[in-house]
């Protein structure tokens, strides 16, 4: 789904650059709007273990990550 996504965004870049940017930013919004609820969700389900493998990448980054998405600081 996200590759055919990027393929018609690099699409509607060669033509529209503006409209291109234009969905770049709703993609930017929705992606912070679902990873913050999805952050959280996370947080309770999965240990930074579980995460780490998850995203394939070691514990630190993946607490990060989520904190990132989540809205709060890492040390958490």
């Amino acid at each position: 789904m996200l590759t055919r996504l990027q393929e018609e965004m690099e699409k509607l870049a060669e033509t529209s650059p503006l409209a291109a940017l234009r969905a770049a930013r709703r993609l930017e919004v929705t992606a912070v709007e679902v990873g913050y609820w999805a952050a959280h969700e996370a947080r309770k389900e999965a240990n930074l273990e579980q995460a780490a493998a998850t995203f394939g990448m070691n514990e630190d980054a993946a607490r990060k990550l989520m904190a990132r998405f989540g809205g709060r600081g890492p040390y958490r």
